[in-house]
């Protein structure tokens, strides 16, 4: 049996040494941020538009979560959308050639264009879910204020 066998762990166990020292884990690397320029010229004017729409709702969704306790996946989710998702997507379809957007079109039967723009369209649709999900915590809010009100302050003594 090995020195490492099973009476040399049980007496390390009982010792209190149960494992030997781990190494340290080395931190993950930095994700380097994507830099793009949404006004590039090659961008089509309505994926400019979709963009700029994005970027105000990520904005507001940001500030809602900057005063609501909200789950630490959609704060992820939106991170990621702002500084990794739409700029890798739009850097992408900016570094394709001009000359071999084509062949998008061959593999897909839609341009390169469309194609962008429908996936600017899904972020906004989830863009939309996580505002509407912040909304109606908002109006919980808003809905159990009000009855507490009604019931705290409405007269219901008969005699009054």
């Amino acid at each position: 049996m090995s020195k490492d066998g099973l009476f040399s762990r049980i007496a390390r166990a009982i010792a209190g040494d149960a494992a030997p020292p781990q190494p340290p884990v080395p931190p993950a690397p930095a994700v380097a941020p994507v830099i793009v320029d949404y006004e590039d010229d090659r961008i089509p004017e309505g994926a400019k538009e979709k963009v700029r729409r994005i970027l105000a709702c990520l904005k507001e969704v940001e500030e809602l979560m900057a005063r609501e306790s909200v789950e630490g996946f959609t704060r992820v989710d939106v991170q990621q959308m702002r500084e990794q998702h739409l700029p890798k997507l739009v850097k992408s379809y900016i570094d394709i050639p001009p000359a071999h957007r084509s062949e998008i079109f061959r593999k897909t039967g839609k341009s390169a264009s469309y194609v962008l723009e429908d996936s600017l369209e899904q972020m906004q649709s989830k863009i939309d879910d996580i505002m509407r999900n912040l909304a109606q915590h908002d109006l919980d809010a808003f809905a159990d204020n009000t009855r507490f009100i009604k019931e705290r302050y409405t007269n219901t003594n008969p005699f009054d």
